[in-house]
Formats: C-alpha cells, sequence, structure tokens
C-alpha cells in the first residue's frame, strides 16, 4: 500500500517522486508531485528534465491520486508511476511525451535513508530512496523524437515535508560493472528548531553490497563546494568531483509552494572515487546527474 503523507495535509506540505531513466545515449527523469501552498490550495505537478531541456506541467488536484494497493503507485491526469514501470500521456501546446516503460525489481535500502532521524518530528524536508536500480525497458515518444529504452537503467526516489533545504548538494550515478551499480549522495543544511547542521546521507551500491555513509554514522564531510564533495566515514572514503555540467531549471518548494528555482545538470561528467580501508573500490569518470541549491 502506497503511504501517503499528504492526505491530511492543510498547507505548507509537498510530496514528491523522482524517476530517472537512463539509456546508452541519455536521460530522461519524471518527477510527479502533490503540493498544499501557505494558503491551503492544493496542486499537482509532473515536471520533466532531460539532456536538452526541462520543463513542468502543473494539474488541478482532481487529477492527482494516490494506489492504495500498490506499494508505489501515483496517476497525474493520464500519467502513471508505479515500481512496475511508467506510462506517460503528456500534452501540452510546449511539450508531448507518449509512451510506456517497464522496470524490472526494484533494489531497495536495508533499512530508511534516514535513520534514526525518521523519527525526529517537524523535519523541514525527509528523503526516501525506493530503488538504487532496476533494469529499465520501453520507449517514449518526446516532442514526435522516439527513445528507446533496451536494458536502461532506473533509480527511484522521494522527498516530502515543507520545503527543500536552503543549501544542499545532491548527485547520483547509474552504471553496469557486472551487474547494476550506483551511487548517491546528498549534503544539506539541516534545521531542527533553532539549531542547524549540516547533514550527510548517502549510498554506494557496488558489487551487490550496500555501503552507506550518513551524519547518525559519524560521516566527516571534508570538502563541500559548488563542484565537489569529499567525505569519510571509519574506513570509507568517497570523493565526487563534477567535471562538466548543463544545468536545467526545477522548481522547488517554499512552504509547499512550488516557486524556488534550482538546477540540476541530469546526465553530466561525474568522478567518483570511493576506497574502504584505503583500498580503491572503483575510480571512473560516469555519466550522473548533480543538482544543487545555493
Amino acid at each position: 500500500m502506497t503511504k501517503f503523507h499528504g492526505a491530511n495535509k492543510k498547507s505548507c506540505y509537498f510530496e514528491g517522486w523522482y524517476f530517472r531513466n537512463q539509456n546508452d545515449s541519455e536521460v530522461i527523469s519524471f518527477i510527479p508531485a502533490f503540493h498544499i501552498d501557505d494558503k491551503g490550495k492544493r496542486s499537482a505537478s509532473i515536471q520533466m528534465i532531460m539532456n536538452t531541456d526541462s520543463d513542468s506541467i502543473t494539474y488541478p488536484i482532481d487529477d492527482f491520486a494516490v494506489s492504495a494497493k500498490k506499494q508505489l503507485g501515483v496517476r497525474i491526469g493520464k500519467n502513471i508511476f508505479t515500481r512496475e514501470g511508467i506510462i506517460l500521456n503528456i500534452l501540452t501546446e510546449r511539450v508531448t511525451v507518449i509512451g510506456e516503460l517497464v522496470f524490472s525489481k526494484f533494489v531497495p535500502l536495508k533499512y530508511d535513508i534516514m535513520g534514526p532521524f525518521k523519527y525526529i518530528p517537524f523535519m523541514q524536508c525527509r528523503h526516501s530512496i525506493y530503488s538504487l536500480t532496476h533494469n529499465i525497458t520501453g520507449r517514449l515518444t518526446v516532442n514526435g523524437r522516439e527513445i528507446i529504452f533496451n536494458q536502461g537503467l532506473g533509480y527511484v526516489e522521494g522527498d516530502r515535508g515543507i520545503e527543500f533545504p536552503k543549501d544542499y548538494l545532491w548527485t547520483q550515478c547509474s552504471w553496469r560493472t557486472k551487474g547494476n551499480n550506483a551511487v548517491v549522495i546528498s549534503v544539506a543544511d539541516i534545521p531542527i528548531g533553532k539549531v542547524a547542521f549540516k547533514g550527510c546521507i548517502g549510498i554506494v551500491y557496488y558489487g551487490g553490497k550496500e555501503y552507506r555513509l550518513a551524519t547518525y554514522l559519524g560521516v566527516k564531510i571534508r570538502r563541500y563546494n559548488k563542484s565537489e564533495l569529499w567525505v569519510q566515514q571509519n574506513g570509507y572514503d568517497l570523493q565526487v568531483t563534477l567535471i562538466d555540467e548543463n544545468p536545467h531549471n526545477l522548481l522547488a518548494p517554499v512552504k509547499g509552494n512550488m516557486t524556488r528555482t534550482v538546477y540540476e545538470s541530469i546526465d553530466c561528467r561525474i568522478r567518483y572515487r570511493f576506497m574502504v580501508n584505503r583500498n580503491v573500490i572503483f575510480d571512473f569518470i560516469g555519466r550522473g546527474s548533480f543538482e544543487r541549491g545555493l
């Protein structure tokens, strides 16, 4: 059953799901979302971002529904997003997206990415990861151009709360080396009451093994700026370096209202270097996504 946290909210709330879909040459992501502004007005939207452009389509709240039967099931208009795949039927003057993608079985986390922080009330934003990696087949027609996914790679996460952190960096990368692998890590300013700190959550999934880096596990942020992230935790050492970028606009919530602009490079070159006990597990330049809000 889908756990929809926004059903009883009255104002200043958002909940969104991020579906990243990658083939051999490009990436296209869809973000279905539900939001309530500070005046209590409810609406829904689908944002899409790809190598060349981004767009946002707003829908009346009557076009939004969450499945009571599926573990992940969201419908906005004639567009459906589930664990089994997505069906797109977006028809506007600016963008047309029609087609279907079918997903293989999701690879979930061992436990909630928020760890013990999931029990803290009144947090500004809460994060979820539904699938670290899965395979994709199918095809989409975007503005008349066909995009084919033949054993593509997918990733699904979600956010909910009042608004995004004031300052944050997020990156995700999927690739195949003897199976599906993925990296996702984020650093953000986390306000709790009158106290604020820079928090970190991240997962390296490599060779079928999950390595977790998080503030609640003692991670240390050694370097953090607009293009670099370096964190250490016990014997883990992850370095991320943005090589080039092609940012497109995305809308982000402010008190539930989608009025903030953030920037995501959906398919850019990023170097990821991961060590365990000083042994290099991987060091490569991948096709990753890189987003920041400053």
